[in-house]
């Protein structure tokens, strides 16, 4: 490689980096995101997905029982319910979710736990080709 090509490179690379990095600073802070909670393809409640690293706890009821969900650095988590209403607790070992791809479902319950809109919308834009 010449000395020219070298220099070429690394002014190319350098760019890179330096745009990088200016995408990154100027990435704006929106944490706007909302906890969709649906019981029998119902929205029983929606709240604001809690960005602060302190865990926030939220209820809702479904067919006469309560369960419970907790929010904490922009994710969320639906905490575990008595053998007799979720047996395999399946929904409780998905664990936190994020994104707004992901979601946790019970299905002897009927519940699923979403989250739209915020930075996981916004970021995920584009990224999901396909679902079957």
């Amino acid at each position: 490689m010449k000395k020219l090509e070298k220099i070429i490179v690394a002014v190319i690379l350098l760019l890179s980096i330096l745009s990088m990095g200016i995408m990154m600073i100027s990435k704006p802070n929106n944490q706007d995101g909302i906890i969709v909670i649906q019981v029998d393809n119902k929205v029983v409640k929606k709240v604001a997905l809690n960005y602060s690293s302190e865990v926030k706890t939220y209820e809702f009821s479904f067919n006469g029982n309560i369960a419970s969900i907790e929010s904490k650095n922009g994710s969320v988590r639906l905490l575990e319910m008595s053998d007799e209403l979720c047996p395999n607790h399946i929904c409780s070992d998905t664990g936190w979710i994020n994104q707004s791809y992901q979601s946790i479902v019970c299905l002897p319950n009927q519940i699923i736990i979403t989250i739209e809109g915020g930075e996981a919308d916004k970021e995920n834009k584009g990224q999901i080709d396909i679902v079957i």
